[in-house]
């Protein structure tokens, strides 16, 4: 295995520019690591980034919140702009892993390793986040919808890395926020079902609704055509038959050591119940 570390950003993207084939970053080191000591990565080129700021740090930009690929959680729950702007996305990962972690995980870590139960997607995906994707030549901004495109599969090109989460402060406002993380205990638990949504209502009738689901698929996802069926719909006349026939067609629980289908289905169905009525 060979080791990398560039000392700034041109110089990350002439390394990344000179190596062919798969690559890793390393940042926090919280998942990739542990892919090493398993030996699921082996003989992979691995460079390291964590100590490049300018990728890292929160900050506000006209009407819209920045948050460098390397920041860490620590930083966004601690973040003063976060809670004053974001602060369902602050709420939403307070359970996220342990403070050890938190401080050492990097967002854009989370977001690139792909895991189907990653704390961190369904949230960003409600609240309409973006992607700033870097490489030597330019940059593209790309919704965070169209970022995965299958299991551990990414809207990424070979000399591409994720830059910045970008989110509009006015992404919450206005909105009923809802996150429900399910594990098996309250702390360092790894979610069996991940479900996130914001609901716009006026007079009982739902004018806007966003929703998102982890562990429920092979990666996470937002709900479209759920979406789509419930606006414009009376919420004390919802139907809960029509919900769970749609919702078979937008989720693939599957029972693994964690957690059984059926139990990951209805849980689903439970939680959808609980955020539509209130």
């Amino acid at each position: 295995m060979k080791f990398y570390k560039p000392t700034s950003l041109p110089d990350l993207f002439r390394i990344v520019n000179d190596i062919e084939g798969k690559k890793y970053y390393l940042a926090g080191g919280t998942d990739i690591n542990v892919q090493i000591k398993k030996d699921m990565i082996k003989d992979e080129p691995v460079i390291f980034i964590n100590h490049l700021n300018e990728l890292r740090g929160i900050f506000e930009v006209e009407d819209k919140i920045i948050i460098g690929c390397l920041t860490s959680f620590k930083d966004l729950l601690e973040s003063i702009l976060i809670k004053k702007h974001l602060p369902y996305l602050q709420k939403s990962l307070n359970a996220f892993a342990s403070p050890l972690l938190q401080a050492m995980a990097s967002l854009g870590g989370n977001l690139a390793n792909g895991s189907p139960t990653a704390d961190l997607t369904p949230p960003l995906l409600v609240l309409d986040a973006k992607l700033k994707i870097l490489s030597r030549s330019k940059m593209r901004i790309i919704p965070l919808a169209e970022f995965y495109r299958g299991y551990k599969q990414f809207n990424l090109k070979h000399n591409e890395l994720i830059g910045a989460i970008i989110i509009s402060k006015q992404a919450e406002a206005g909105y009923d926020c809802f996150h429900r993380k399910i594990g098996s205990r309250k702390a360092l638990t790894i979610a069996k079902i991940g479900l996130a949504g914001l609901k716009k209502a006026e007079n009982g009738i739902i004018k806007d609704i966003k929703l998102a689901a982890g562990s429920l698929n092979e990666y996470p996802r937002r709900l479209i055509k759920l979406e789509e069926y419930l606006v414009g719909k009376s919420i004390d006349s919802l139907n809960f038959t029509d919900i769970e026939e749609i919702l078979q067609k937008e989720i693939t629980p599957i029972s693994d050591l964690r957690s059984d289908k059926e139990y990951r289905w209805q849980v689903t169905v439970n939680l959808l119940e609980t955020f539509l009525k209130n």
